[in-house]
């Protein structure tokens, strides 16, 4: 699998991915978009660094990358500073930093419902330390 995406891919974008991409698997799975498999998932991502919805870091250009995975404008995003989950209700990207490093999960009903990882250090032993709240024009205002 991995020989076949390296010669699909640019190998850059790749190393990116694997590296930083969470925060863009987790805004997808935020905004309702579960593809069926890894390979999907990254091929989209890696369309989100081509059209610059993701910087080649893949740090998440907010409306740009909900304007291209859902068709639709984003009225606001808000950056909130959190020290626990247990109030998220809605699908929510959210920041674990531990130890100097740090990974976004997704975050529903006040638990983990969503990792881009199997395991994560930051997550089983940092601390919950950001929040998005990602406002769509037309449906949550």
């Amino acid at each position: 699998m991995a020989d076949m995406l390296y010669r699909h891919f640019p190998a850059e974008n790749l190393k990116a991915i694997k590296e930083y991409g969470c925060c863009a698997f987790v805004l997808m799975w935020c905004l309702g978009i579960e593809p069926d498999d890894d390979a999907e998932a990254i091929m989209t991502v890696d369309s989100l660094i081509q059209s610059k919805a993701l910087k080649e870091d893949c740090t998440v250009k907010w409306a740009e990358a909900v304007r291209q995975l859902t068709g639709r404008e984003m009225r606001a995003v808000d950056f909130v500073d959190i020290k626990h989950i247990f109030h998220i209700k809605k699908r929510c990207p959210v920041r674990y930093d531990y130890n100097g490093k740090s990974h976004w999960v997704g975050v529903e009903d006040g638990k983990v419902a969503f990792n881009p990882l199997k395991h994560s250090v930051c997550v089983e032993r940092g601390k919950p330390a950001t929040m998005r709240i990602i406002h769509i024009k037309g449906i949550d205002e």
